[in-house]
Parts: structure tokens; sequence; C-alpha cells
């Protein structure tokens, strides 16, 4: 399904579904090294009944430069911006993945239109502490591998010719996406192409090589609004000890698990994702 882009502020957006309704928007943010694309699947089964706005984080999707430009905080005051100028409020704010830190950060910037956030993969504690210190994959190898294996993917721009090499080949699907999904080989493949163009930036690069600068507990901790995790029960890099100890850190008031599933949600099963959007919508 084809929508309308625009661009706001530098950010470019999709903006679908009613108006004036009684019911809560949703706010999509992608994850790293992808673009708005990546909720095409998903922005299908919310929008007719619910306004859902999806954006380019800023430094990806169409607004990446060769530089790989990215700064947290400016990237939420622009998120932000948005916010104000689509006269956006009460909206539940989904990430996924390690962007888990920008929705805290214009959680904690803007209470008065974020009503909620739904961390869909999101809860990478010691993910993230590998990426600040890697000498932590030492003693977490399998760890190690997979989150350095999700930050070189994210860094180099996918071509066409490939994402049409995956979404036809099975075995070319097995062989490259096993770090991201459950079973590479089953993935549906009728939204692939689509949902990963535009993804790959050298922002991711530089997050890495600067991941001691973001605090991520204290910028998780500040979050005061409600958080629903949605998580793969085969993600790579989340565990039942990341889970208790995101716990702690914020007001987690429900833990969703998708079954047959990475880390990659919005791909593996949309429809199982935008079923656990709606559901923490009306909780």
């Amino acid at each position: 399904m084809r929508y309308t882009t625009r661009v706001e502020g530098g950010i470019r957006y999709i903006d679908t579904g009613p108006r004036g309704t009684s019911g809560t928007g949703f706010l999509l943010i992608h994850g790293l090294g992808g673009s708005l694309e990546q909720w095409i699947p998903v922005i299908g089964l919310l929008s007719p009944t619910a306004r859902v706005i999806a954006i380019d984080v800023p430094g990806f999707g169409h607004s990446r430069t060769r530089r790989g430009d990215f700064d947290l905080t400016a990237a939420v005051e622009r998120i932000s911006g948005v916010l104000d100028a689509l006269h956006v409020d009460r909206c539940v704010v989904v990430s996924h993945s390690i962007s888990c830190v920008v929705a805290a950060g214009l959680a904690a910037a803007r209470p008065d239109a974020v009503r909620s956030l739904v961390l869909v993969s999101g809860a990478l504690l010691r993910a993230s502490e590998i990426a600040q210190r890697p000498s932590r994959a030492l003693r977490h190898p399998k760890l190690g591998l997979v989150v350095l294996t999700q930050f070189l993917a994210g860094v180099v721009p996918v071509p066409r010719f490939l994402l049409n090499a995956l979404a036809s080949s099975a075995l070319l699907r097995t062989v490259t996406l096993w770090p991201f999904v459950a079973h590479p080989g089953r993935i549906p493949t009728e939204h692939l192409v689509e949902a990963l163009t535009g993804s790959g930036s050298l922002a991711v690069l530089r997050i890495l090589l600067t991941a001691n600068a973001i605090d991520y507990h204290r910028l998780l901790s500040a979050v005061e609004q409600p958080v629903t995790l949605v998580i793969g029960d085969r993600d790579r890099l989340i565990d039942a000890d990341d889970v208790a100890r995101l716990r702690g850190m914020m007001r987690v008031v429900r833990v969703s698990v998708i079954r047959g599933c990475g880390h990659w949600p919005w791909l593996e099963q949309p429809s199982q994702l935008a079923a656990r959007l709606t559901s923490s919508e009306t909780s």
C-alpha cells in the first residue's frame, strides 16, 4: 500500500487514519538504521481505526547524510516540533529496538503530548552495555556477535536488487536475516522490499562510536508514563533478565510476548504486533 509522505521541520512523515475521534493516535519511531517504511505493514492494519503517524528519525531514512550526522537531543526536539505542527496530543509513542531512547527522551520532554510508550524489542539492557563497553562481549559472546551484526547491518543502505533477491529466495533470507528474525525462510515477503527500503545510515556507526555518551539507564528511568513491552519469544537480544531489570527502571504495566518471532515483529508478525498496539491503546 502506498502512502503520501510529507515533510515538516526537515522530518519526513506519514500521517494517515481518521481524525477527530476520541481514540488515541500512534506515533511510530523506527529502529536502528531503519526508516518509516519499516512500519508500512503495521500502518495498514492500524489506520482504519486510529490516526497513525510514522516518521524518519533525523539522521535516518531520507534525512541521512554522508557524514552520518545524529544528535539525540536535537532529534527529540525536532520530533516534538512535528507533534506541535500536526496538533498531536495524547499519543501512544511506539518505538522499535534502540530507538527506545528517542521515545523515552520524547516522553520525558513532552508529558503533555505522550500518553504512554510501547517499546517493541526495546528491552536492551545487556545489549546496550555491550555497545558501551565491547569487552563485556567476552562474557556473552553470542549476544556480542548479534549486537555487532545489528550495528553493521544498519550502516550500509541495502540496494534494491538485494531486497528483491531476499524476497524471492528463502535460502538467501536464511543466510542474511538470521540475527533479526526467528524463521528467516518463512517470513512474509509481500512487504519485505518496501519495509526495508531506505534502511542503512552512517549515523549507526556514529551511535556505536559514541555509545558511552548516551545514558541509556537515565533516559529510560526518566519516563513517568506507563510502558508496554512487546517482545518476540525468539529475540536473540533480549532475555528475562533484561525484562526484569527494565521493570525496575520504568512503570511497565504489560509485557506482551509474540510467539515465533525475533527482533523484527513489524516484518515477521505485523498482524500480531498491530493487535498488541491496539490493546495497549485501550488499556
